[in-house]
């Protein structure tokens, strides 16, 4: 299997260990409230793995295999402009979730705070799993039966280029 590939199967596993920490983070503030002992410290380390990880994966994906592949299938329609909705989708949800966890972390701790931020986490939850199951099902299989060695190897040089760019911004 492409190196590239293997790389993305496993930062979907740890997307998928990141989920069940918000899955328990969020029925935490549900039952504790978010001034739960605790709880606060358990959301801001979520956090970190969602912006670390989860959008790095999407910036690599969009900046190097997207392009490549979309030279093949069009990119307007089908697999990637889907994923590429669903990015966007996450992205929004992921700035609803920082901005409740920063107004709880300001002493905001009401309830419409917390409600906003397990909306939010609730929504990550029900968005990633499809969407990680239709880049492994779908996307990787198109990815690797399409793609010539040379592609290959443009991928790995814009992955490398885009991995570079954002530990410089």
């Amino acid at each position: 299997m492409e190196p590239i590939l293997e790389e993305l199967f496993r930062q979907h596993r740890d997307a998928e260990g990141m989920l069940v920490k918000l899955a328990a983070g969020t029925a935490r503030v549900r039952r504790e409230g978010a001034a739960g002992p605790g709880v606060l410290g358990e959301l801001s380390e979520i956090r970190k793995d969602i912006q670390g990880e989860v959008l790095s994966h999407f910036r690599e994906e969009e900046l190097a295999l997207f392009p490549v592949l979309g030279r093949h299938i069009d990119s307007s329609a089908g697999p990637i402009a889907m994923l590429m909705e669903e990015h966007a989708l996450f992205r929004q949800l992921e700035l609803q979730f920082e901005e409740a966890l920063a107004s709880l972390e300001s002493g905001l701790h009401d309830d419409e705070w917390a409600e906003k931020l397990c909306d939010a986490g609730d929504a990550i939850g029900q968005l990633l799993p499809p969407h990680i199951e239709k880049e492994e099902g779908v996307l990787f299989p198109m990815a690797e039966s399409t793609l010539e060695e040379s592609e290959w190897a443009e991928v790995r040089r814009l992955w490398s280029e885009a991995v570079e760019a954002a530990q410089h911004s």
